[in-house]
Order: structure tokens, then C-alpha cells, then sequence
């Protein structure tokens, strides 16, 4: 956006119609019960993130089980291996937002 000299507030918008799209925005998201923060993904990559995150818990309870008490080095790298075996999955994930609906 051009910078502005003077006095009042700064420009949000570079043009009248952007605030035009951005209030019918805001006035689509509100009607369908979505908040400022709210974002619409794909219900598959949810599914996988939930899936991945409880294999990474399970990881966790089992590796705490693993070292309790005194393990040995290799039972301490075979959990450390167990545990970023299930980490990775989780790490690679990544989601988008839907940015409009698919045809």
C-alpha cells in the first residue's frame, strides 16, 4: 500500500473494494458460525493428524514404560528409535487451510 503523510489512522485496505470483499467475507464467515480465528480444512488431513498424534501418544506411554527404572543403552536407543519412528509421521504432517471449496 502507498504510505500515507498526515494525520488519521492508517489504511487497512489498499482499495475500497478489498474492504468491500472483506466485510462480505467476514459477514459469509459469521452466517456460517465461523469465528475471526476459525479455519475450514479437509476432513481427510484432520483424520491423518489424529491418527499420527495418537501413534506418537501411544510412542510416549510405551517409551515411558521402556525406561522406567534402569535400561540398558540398547533398550534406551531402541525405545529413542520406537519413539522417533512414531514422531516423524507427525513432524511431516502439514495443513492447509481451504481456501475455497473444490469442485
Amino acid at each position: 500500500m502507498p504510505e500515507r503523510s498526515g494525520t488519521g489512522r492508517p489504511r487497512r485496505y489498499c482499495r475500497s473494494g478489498c474492504r468491500q470483499q472483506a466485510h462480505i467475507a467476514r459477514k459469509f464467515a459469521a452466517a456460517h458460525g465461523l469465528g475471526d480465528d476459525d479455519v475450514i480444512i479437509d476432513r481427510l488431513q484432520l483424520e491423518e493428524l489424529q491418527g499420527a498424534l495418537y501413534c506418537l501418544q501411544a510412542a510416549i506411554e510405551d517409551v515411558d514404560g521402556d525406561v522406567a527404572g534402569s535400561p540398558s543403552a540398547r533398550e534406551v536407543r531402541t525405545a529413542l528409535d520406537w519413539l522417533l519412528d512414531n514422531a516423524r509421521p507427525v513432524a511431516d504432517l502439514w495443513i492447509e487451510p481451504k481456501a475455497r471449496p473444490e469442485p
